[in-house]
């Protein structure tokens, strides 16, 4: 698992009250390749989402089930339904660049005294996935650019370019940043984009799911490979409005630098929905299996461990135990959580089936398997023989199958 480390410190949102981005969260070794030319593909690490440690695991992409909202900025106009906040009219053009929306950044900052101009934003309800390409050079003002979920200025998610320094450093990349009640949350998930790490610094496809509370950012060269920074979560309406838009900070210290403006030039905005359900058919690495292991026998009123082990399509293999939902069937017959399974009282030896899922969760969409394994709960800690089970008709019809000889599933 992948160490945490490098955390700097910069801002586009709540300078003025003395905060800043925070603690930006990078890799401390190189994201994982597969192939020569395929770029960055798959990502997996641990988060601290504020007290909360959850592991991530992400590929390189997923399929959006439906383009429902395109607007490629042609013909010196938006399409009807965008509207601005503190729009100003002088910091940005239609027409300037042919079938791009440019904003010139100037000081903003969101929080109680959120001042960002020129925010472009439509209204959406429910999950959603959003997409852009940016062409922005950010290089110093805690300049930032990209995409934004907005219910005010003091509850919003953003996923974009930026430029931070300060005591620990200078960091030019990836981040998504999270407002809540004026507040930054802390160890935001980020990964640099810059000369070092891609030959594109200063184009960008950005793009940021939603699933509830949970908010997933993802970013690439050339639109086809992604790679996930991580997610975060953040309690917005089910009704928010979504868009675009730059800054430069606002820090009381930032002199003349805040002052500097520099286009960002958006080349288009999509929405799409995606099935919770949907095949991640799109990227180099998908989740393909998930295997369950455990033993085929535990005693009445004791436990018994088992694992989830994810596969990928690039042949590597996870431990997700503790990440795995879990459950058993028929209920009555015991509890399970985390792959340990309480077995309950019974008067006879019965068959249960103890089934996990685990949802591969990526800026892409989602991926679920789920597999399941059939073990005896032995009355008195001894072998009846089991073969009453199978025909006693308390099996639902998950389980009829297992009787018939087969070990196990999976979907």
């Amino acid at each position: 698992m992948r160490e945490l480390a490098n955390r700097i410190r910069g801002g586009w949102v709540g300078e003025r009250h003395g905060r800043s981005w925070g603690d930006v969260t990078t890799p401390l070794d190189p994201p994982i390749t597969s192939g020569e030319g395929s770029g960055t593909c798959c990502t997996r690490r641990r988060i601290v989402l504020g007290l909360a440690t959850v592991l991530l695991i992400f590929p390189a992409r997923a399929r959006a089930d439906e383009v429902v909202f395109r607007d490629d900025f042609s013909g010196g106009q938006v399409l009807s339904g965008w509207g601005f906040i503190r729009e100003n009219p002088q910091t940005y053009s239609l027409t300037s660049r042919s079938g791009f929306y440019r904003v010139q950044t100037g000081r903003g900052v969101f929080g109680e005294d959120g001042n960002v101009q020129n925010l472009l934003v439509r209204p959406i309800t429910g999950d959603f996935i959003l997409e852009t390409r940016l062409e922005f050079d950010p290089q110093t003002a805690q300049q930032f650019g990209g995409l934004l979920v907005y219910e005010d200025d003091g509850h919003a998610v953003a996923l974009g370019l930026g430029y931070a320094s300060g005591d620990r450093g200078i960091f030019r990349g990836v981040v998504l940043l999270s407002v809540a009640d004026s507040d930054l949350q802390d160890d935001r998930p980020a990964d640099f984009y810059n000369e070092d790490t891609t030959d594109t610094p200063t184009v960008v496809f950005l793009r940021l799911l939603r699933s509830g509370d949970r908010f997933v950012g993802g970013y690439s060269s050339d639109g086809v490979t992604y790679t996930d920074v991580g997610t975060i979560s953040a309690e917005l309406p089910d009704a928010v409005r979504v868009g675009i838009g730059a800054a430069n900070g606002d820090a009381p210290d930032c002199g003349g630098d805040c002052d500097i403006s520099i286009a960002a030039d958006f080349d288009f905005f999509q929405i799409s929905t995606f099935d919770a359900g949907d095949d991640g058919t799109g990227g180099s690495v998908t989740l393909e299996s998930l295997t369950v292991e455990g033993p085929a026998e535990v005693d009445e009123n004791d436990e018994a461990a088992f694992t989830a082990t994810a596969s990928f399509s690039d042949g590597s293999e996870l431990d997700v135990t503790d990440e795995a939902e879990w459950s058993l069937a028929p209920e009555g017959f015991g509890d399970i959580a985390t792959g340990v399974l309480s077995a309950g009282n019974v008067d006879e030896d019965v068959q249960v089936t103890v089934v996990s899922s685990f949802t591969q969760f990526t800026s892409g969409g989602l991926v679920t398997r789920t597999d399941s394994l059939l073990v005896r709960v032995r009355a008195g800690g001894g072998s009846t023989g089991g073969a009453s089970s199978c025909g006693a008709g308390l099996l639902p019809f998950l389980v009829i199958g297992l009787c018939l000889g087969i070990a196990r599933g999976h979907s």
